[in-house]
């Protein structure tokens, strides 16, 4: 299966820290390994590496969701309040992201975003 993350565009919140909004960036990619530069060597690094950044039309099961772009033109993926209840801390909107990549039976969350 295809590994996938994601990253926030952006997110708000009410006054008391509710969260109301949020803009996602969906991404594909593989655990790879490749030489990085460390200060003054090279070193062989294994690592998840993003691939492609996933679209929409990547994404059937997010067909009903509202899209926002940035200036460069690139889509994210918008979620509201109605989507994911009453939360007040990030922690509890990665497992919400989480649970909504899991309903894509083609693709993975990352270890690293469970």
């Amino acid at each position: 299966m295809t590994q996938t993350s994601y990253k926030f565009w952006y997110h708000r919140q009410e006054d008391d820290g509710t969260f109301v909004k949020c803009a996602v960036a969906f991404y594909e990619g593989e655990v790879s390994t490749k030489d990085e530069h460390d200060l003054d060597e090279i070193k062989s690094v294994t690592r998840y590496r993003r691939t492609k950044k996933l679209n929409k039309q990547d994404l059937p099961h997010f067909e009903n969701k509202e899209v926002e772009k940035d200036s460069a033109g690139n889509e994210y993926i918008v979620f509201t309040s109605e989507d994911f209840g009453e939360i007040t801390n990030e922690k509890d909107l990665v497992k919400f992201l989480n649970k909504e990549l899991m309903k894509d039976k083609t693709r993975i969350p990352i270890t690293e975003q469970l």
